[in-house]
């Protein structure tokens, strides 16, 4: 495995971590709803980036985010190719709802709901290429 995978997978997983944290406080003040759908972002971010490696890796080679999205989900590695690809467009349009907090609870909302399908799609590719395993350096 690429040093390049290793580390993608290594800030996945601290960013997956720290949005289902965020996801446990209560939602009882505005700093907390904003950084859980900055949390989101992130983890939306880093989980394409993510996956474009291990594609290139596997010898593929996907150019934008929805590419990624895509190519993983004919492999298999996506079970809700429009899901995720709902997730990438919300990544790209959460930063305005800050202006409406109402908007902003329900987005919070929508984001404990994916969560499980994120963390699902991290253990499998932990798993896929666990820490350590004849990595490459490169």
């Amino acid at each position: 495995m690429t040093r390049k995978l290793q580390d993608s997978l290594s800030n996945l997983e601290k960013a997956l971590g720290n949005l289902e944290r965020a996801l446990l406080i209560p939602k009882d003040r505005e700093l907390v709803v904003e950084g859980t759908i900055q949390r989101f972002e992130v983890t939306i971010e880093l989980f394409w980036k993510t996956l474009k490696r291990a594609l290139e890796y596997e010898g593929f080679s996907p150019k934008t985010p929805r590419e990624s999205l895509r190519q993983a989900f004919q492999i298999g590695w996506l079970h809700d190719e429009e899901l995720w690809l709902d997730m990438l467009d919300s990544r790209n349009t959460t930063s305005h709802i800050y202006l409406d907090e109402e908007m902003a609870e329900d987005n919070c909302d929508d984001i404990a709901k994916v969560t499980p399908t994120l963390r699902m799609t991290f253990n499998f590719l932990r798993q896929r290429y666990p820490t350590g395993s004849d990595s490459q350096g490169i």
